[in-house]
């Protein structure tokens, strides 16, 4: 028997079994297996086929599994105009002004709680410095007129009438008996801010000190009452014109005496001060001392003048009273200011120097 080529063998056998063989593929092996994996990614799609040969059949399997997967991240990059910063920068800008200022600094202290207590007997005033009758009062009252004055007898030792301009009241007087000496420093006030260390020369000295004009004025005796011995944190002119040169004076004297300055004193005069006018400086305030007059040596209109009015300086009483003469506040006070305008409190009534005798009577404020 011929032998038929293996080939040949094959081709019949398939045949014969009903097996197709398509597009002339030939099957090597009996048994064979090709997966194919396809992995597309695109707009993340992911697309897997496998297709799997097994013996003499041919079966494909696609899986198609699409995945869309959307991440969105947002990112807030800051670029051109797109994202606005604002940035706050703040600048703190401190002046500081340094005001130069063309009066005395006087030194700040406190009223000590230990020094001895004011008595104004130890501040001898109104002397007769220079032996002409005259005494601190009436020199005062004599070199301040703005006419010449008169007196109450031919004498020539008080003064009855002049023309004076009240500083601390802005308006003028013409009778002597209307006006006090004031001392702008308050004995009292001199005796807190160092005063009280001084011999008895020197507060005598103080008491009766002319060489500066403005140590000793003449004001309205009402106004000088109310001021007693306050200082200018407690009570100021009513002429508010005056604060500027009140406050000058008062840091010059105080300067010239050595003497101190509480700190609500010196807060109210600074006050006192800011309200002078421009063109007015410290040194416009003081005054050129002012020659003293010479004393009459006539009489004529002025002895006939004095004739009328010499009643109306009365007699020195001399230290004839006490508070306990007085039934309450009101005679006592009448006493005083009768005899007060010319021979100071020759009664001494006032022992704090406030121009209120006799405090403990009844009535009294």
């Amino acid at each position: 028997m011929k032998r038929i080529p293996v080939l040949l063998l094959i081709l019949l056998i398939s045949f014969c079994a009903g097996s197709e063989v398509s597009n002339n593929e030939i099957l090597i092996s009996s048994t064979s297996t090709t997966s194919t994996t396809t992995t597309t990614v695109a707009d993340s799609t992911t697309t897997s086929t496998t297709t799997t040969t097994v013996a003499d059949s041919t079966t494909t399997s696609t899986t198609s599994t699409t995945s869309t997967t959307s991440t969105t991240s947002t990112t807030t990059t800051t670029v051109a105009d797109s994202t606005t910063t604002s940035t706050t920068s703040t600048t703190s800008t401190t002046t500081t002004t340094v005001v130069s200022v063309d009066y005395p600094q006087l030194i700040i202290s406190e009223i000590p709680s230990s020094i001895p207590e004011y008595d104004r007997e130890d501040w001898n005033h109104w002397i007769d410095e220079n032996g002409d009758c005259q005494n601190t009062r009436h020199e005062v009252l004599i070199e301040e007129s703005f006419e010449t004055v008169t007196y109450t007898s031919d004498t020539y030792c008080s003064v009855s009438t002049g023309k004076w301009y009240g500083n601390y009241t802005g308006q003028y007087y013409y009778n002597a008996s209307e006006l006090d000496i004031d001392h702008l420093i308050p004995l009292k006030n001199a005796h807190q801010s160092g005063g009280f260390n001084w011999s008895s020369a020197k507060k005598e000295e103080f008491a009766n000190y002319r060489l500066d004009p403005d140590n000793l004025i003449a004001v309205n005796l009402s106004a000088n009452r109310s001021k007693g011995a306050k200082g200018p944190d407690e009570w100021k002119p009513s002429n508010t014109a005056y604060w500027c040169e009140y406050a000058y004076d008062w840091i010059r004297i105080k300067d010239y005496w050595n003497l101190t300055a509480t700190q609500a004193e010196w807060d109210a005069l600074v006050s006192m001060i800011e309200t002078c006018p421009a063109d007015f400086a410290y040194a416009d305030a003081e005054e050129e001392p002012v020659v003293e007059l010479p004393t009459p040596t006539t009489t004529t209109t002025t002895t006939s003048t004095t004739t009328t009015i010499a009643s109306s300086q009365p007699d020195n009483p001399g230290n004839t009273k006490n508070c306990g003469d007085f039934s309450n506040y009101s005679e006592a006070k009448i006493w005083f200011d009768t005899y007060y305008p010319y021979y100071g409190d020759v009664g001494d009534l006032d022992r704090d120097g406030d121009l209120i005798p006799c405090e403990s009577l009844p009535g009294a404020p």
